[in-house]
């Protein structure tokens, strides 16, 4: 695995360097894939942008950071990041500065929204990953349309609802769709629940815990496995009866019977491998408040969203009823197995079809000249 920012990349023939940044581990995941693929078709062009391992691959690319340190999420939450993400900001600034001719932002819309609007008039830019104006902020629609050349989005929705509001939008399907469908599993005998309590160390430091306490107080009295994906650079605390992997949630999903998941992006990977999953998610109590008056949604995890009903069981600061949903699906391993199956089904089409990678590729080769 590459380190982040020890590469130097030469000049490519008119010396600008573009930018392609993410600001999550997730936004790696998805980056990466695409940054090959402009790599492959535009071999001159060089790539500047935070970025994690999946980026940092491609040859091409100069990281400016690692991308794990620009990882935060809620309100209160937020201040003791502040110092680490206001200096990722800067990094930016400054390459944005310098002229490329396309920035393109991948998720994160608080740390990248601002610095589009900054762009230089020259630079094009884009945004890989809607921003949820749909479940909150709908006023960003306006933003979208005034300072972003265009905007990359994972579900057929969202850019319905943008280009009704005058945003330059292209539905470009979600990476999840380039897997194949997944194979029927035998069942482990004593039962694997995976634990995946989030990829930002202060979603781990809320989660763990909780998430633990539910999933062993599911499997008492039968026996059973409990299996975290440990990604973080520091190492896993020790905690009897669980086992940590340093593998990725897709990995670990793939092996478990059930999940216990932290809402968001790994609730649709659970879900769309077929995995029997219950949601859930706790932040501060100020973040809750706020969030309760500005959330536009009845769900949060994605799946529901997707689907407009609750079609896994999701908890939000309340996790009191987690263990007893854990225990529902252990107790009927069969029919939680078919009903996860028809889940995926059902969401396989609002995936979009394979060729993510290339889809967005087309997409931004179009905003630049030859």
């Amino acid at each position: 695995m590459r380190s982040c920012g020890s590469r130097s990349i030469a000049p490519g023939p008119d010396s600008i360097v573009e930018i392609l940044t993410a600001g999550e581990v997730s936004g790696d995941r998805l980056a990466g894939p695409v940054l090959a693929e402009l790599a492959r078709r535009r071999p001159e062009l060089r790539w500047t942008g935070h970025g994690g391992p999946e980026m940092a691959a491609v040859s091409a690319f100069a990281p400016l950071g690692d991308v794990a340190e620009l990882s935060g999420a809620g309100l209160v939450e937020l201040l003791p990041a502040l110092p680490r993400l206001l200096r990722g900001r800067a990094r930016l600034a400054a390459a944005l500065g310098r002229g490329p001719r396309l920035a393109v932002f991948v998720d994160a819309p608080d740390l990248h929204l601002p610095l589009a609007r900054r762009a230089p008039p020259q630079t094009r830019t884009a945004q890989l990953v809607c921003p949820q104006f749909w479940a909150w902020r709908p006023g960003r629609r306006r933003f979208l349309a005034r300072h972003l050349d265009l905007v990359l989005c994972l579900f057929a929705f969202e850019a319905r609802l943008l280009c009704r509001a005058g945003v330059r939008a292209v539905h470009v399907g979600h990476p999840l769709a380039d897997r194949p469908a997944p194979p029927t599993r035998p069942r482990s005998t004593p039962p694997v629940i995976a634990v995946l309590p989030g990829s930002r160390p202060a979603e781990v430091a809320r989660h763990l815990e909780p998430f633990v306490a539910a999933a062993r107080a599911a499997l008492e009295g039968r026996g059973g496995e409990i299996v975290v994906p440990w990604r973080l650079p520091a190492a896993p605390p020790t905690a009897p009866g669980v086992r940590f992997e340093r593998a990725s949630g897709p990995d670990v999903l793939a092996r478990a019977d059930l999940a216990l998941v932290a809402v968001g992006t790994a609730t649709l990977e659970a879900t769309a491998l077929a995995v029997p999953t219950v949601a859930a998610a706790r932040v501060h109590p100020a973040t809750a408040l706020v969030a309760r008056r500005l959330l536009r949604t009845r769900w949060t995890a994605l799946p529901n969203v997707l689907l407009e009903e609750e079609a896994i069981p999701e908890h939000v600061q309340d996790l009191s009823g987690v263990a007893a949903d854990l225990r529902r699906l252990l107790d009927d391993p069969d029919g939680a197995a078919a009903r996860a199956r028809r889940v995926a089904a059902r969401l396989r089409p609002e995936l979009g079809p394979p060729g993510f990678a290339a889809r967005v590729a087309d997409c931004l080769l179009r905003l630049l000249p030859r």
